[in-house]
């Protein structure tokens, strides 16, 4: 089951003038690809940030505020354990300027751009060896059949050797 939570907060454009917008309304505002970072563990976002990869190829994670921040960075270096070649391509930070209740407060924020690379696009066609010749394969054949014989006839020899040491010894024995 889904819920949502909407938040409300006051933004002032002018002292005589003052506007309230919602959470529902600025999430519409946010690409499909982004990931915002809040208070829960970094693990919570795993699992939404390689959905957003493998579906979009790159991921912007963000964040506001210190804690944040540091559940953003982890976030991200998760990630690019978890999905091999993600590269980094851009890191922002900076401090930005919020009215709560008619004070004026300032939020650190950080956004960290994650993509796939791009697919190499191969201009020229890998040359391929040439063949060898059906004379140099038979060659090969050969010796190897040469080498497996010269073994099987070593191995022969040494059991018939085997075999001939022990009728003489029992010969001995009986005589």
């Amino acid at each position: 089951m889904m819920t949502s939570v909407v938040q409300e907060s006051t933004t002032t454009t002018s002292p005589l003038q003052t506007t309230t917008t919602t959470a529902q309304a600025r999430t519409s505002d946010i690409p499909p690809h982004v990931l915002i970072v809040g208070k829960k563990n970094a693990l919570d976002y795993i699992a939404p940030a390689l959905f957003r990869i493998g579906t979009f190829g790159e991921l912007v994670v963000r964040a506001k505020g210190s804690m944040s921040i540091v559940t953003a960075v982890n976030v991200a270096e998760m990630v690019k354990k978890d999905v091999s070649g993600l590269e980094t391509r851009s890191i922002s930070i900076g401090t930005e300027e919020i009215v709560i209740e008619g004070m004026p407060r300032r939020v650190s924020y950080i956004e960290i751009h994650l993509a796939k690379p791009a697919p190499k696009v191969a201009a020229e066609t890998p040359v391929e060896a040439p063949a060898q010749p059906q004379e140099d394969k038979l060659a090969q054949t050969a010796s190897t059949a040469k080498k497996i014989r010269a073994r099987a006839k070593k191995s022969t020899t040494a059991a018939k050797k085997r075999t001939t040491a022990t009728v003489r010894k029992q010969q001995k024995a009986d005589a």
